[in-house]
């Protein structure tokens, strides 16, 4: 199953398919989470920030061409922009500070990516940067792989 996975993977992310300017972004992670556990696949959350260009990048390149797919067992991909106020419902359903759930990844740069499981624990080493679309895909690909196979 993991080997079919990685396999759509791939040609999601090679395929070119056309892209928009933002992906989902999030305040609500028991929502995520309970999306995750009924899919059973992982969270990916983006930390961002609105003049980030290597942020805006990344989700024209590889991701919003990923969430745009119709295949199973994809991941739930969220964004997060670390510089958000207010408050956010937290994978457990508690109501906590933005800065809290940033600070929890100890997120200092931007872009970092996560891959979670549906309780909000990391499932791989962040991913931190971009640079290029074939090197990030690369990074991607063997996080996901170790992701799904730590869920499981």
């Amino acid at each position: 199953m993991i080997k079919q996975y990685l396999i759509s993977i791939f040609l999601l992310l090679s395929s070119g398919l056309s892209v928009a300017e933002t992906l989902d972004t999030n305040t609500n992670w028991a929502d995520a989470s309970a999306l995750a556990r009924q899919n059973h696949t992982v969270i990916m959350v983006v930390f961002e920030s609105e003049d980030c260009g290597y942020c805006v990048r990344l989700k024209q390149e590889v991701l919003k061409p990923l969430s745009d797919t119709t295949q199973q067992n994809l991941p739930v991909i969220k964004e997060f922009d670390i510089y958000a106020g207010g408050k956010v419902t937290d994978f457990n359903g508690d109501v906590i500070r933005s800065r809290q759930f940033k600070d929890r990844y100890q997120v200092f740069a931007v872009p970092t990516l996560l891959i979670l499981d549906p309780d909000g624990n990391l499932l791989a080493e962040p991913i931190v940067g971009y640079n290029s679309q074939e090197e990030y895909e690369r990074l991607l690909q063997e996080s996901l792989l170790a992701s799904h196979e730590a869920l499981d």
